[in-house]
């Protein structure tokens, strides 16, 4: 998906087909969002103001970009793991053999489809929570890409969040369901947070 151009992964997110969707959009999103935030630690880097805290701001670049590749193909991994669930929706039921084979293969492709939006808001919060060192020395002039990044994480996370809802409201195991939603509720929760303490920060800067 990622190798698409700009115009055609669009236009795929815009067409009447299940995928790409919200999950692949937070797996966009997730892209763009830590982007910014390595290109704000990479311009954050060799000041002299900095220069001290250089050897930090190195290893944040690091694993920030480190997390970069791993989001690249979360987007195309949430189309998969829904279009799994789609073509276990058309398998045959005439028999009942059928329809127990059709049945566990939606009851899987639901929990696929579950669990890659859980790792893409995994991921947002580490992402996060990697960048929050380097908050102290972030300029005022490249405050507003920081800012940015963090929004498009936030948003990121969301949409992650609301794709692992409505595919746990399908998964028939209600209490590996249970269990999904409460894993996500405490993972969005630590993403509000550190998202606030990078939006205080920016404030401040922008003051």
């Amino acid at each position: 998906m990622i190798e698409q151009p700009f115009r055609d992964l669009v236009q795929s997110v815009a067409a009447k087909t299940p995928t790409p969707g919200g999950g692949s959009a937070a797996g966009l999103s997730a892209c763009l969002g830590t982007a910014l935030l390595l290109m704000v630690v990479r311009f954050s880097r060799g000041k002299k103001a900095t220069l001290e805290h250089d050897a930090a701001l190195a290893d944040v670049e690091r694993r920030l970009e480190e997390l970069l590749q791993k989001f690249m193909p979360m987007a195309q991994r949430d189309a998969t793991a829904f279009d799994l669930v789609s073509r276990a929706y058309g398998l045959p039921k005439e028999t009942e053999a059928d329809r127990d084979l059709r049945d566990r293969a939606i009851e899987e492709g639901m929990v696929g489809a579950m669990v890659v939006p859980e790792e893409t808001l995994g991921m947002v919060r580490e992402a996060l929570r990697i960048v929050l060192p380097a908050l102290p020395h972030i300029g005022r002039n490249i405050v507003s890409d920081l800012g940015s990044g963090a929004e498009l994480l936030a948003a990121a996370a969301q949409s992650a969040l609301l794709n692992v809802r409505i595919n746990a409201s399908y998964v028939k195991d209600r209490d590996r369901a249970a269990m999904a939603i409460q894993r996500n509720d405490a993972l969005i929760g630590d993403v509000r947070e550190m998202h606030r303490k990078i939006t205080a920060a920016v404030e401040s800067l922008l003051a």
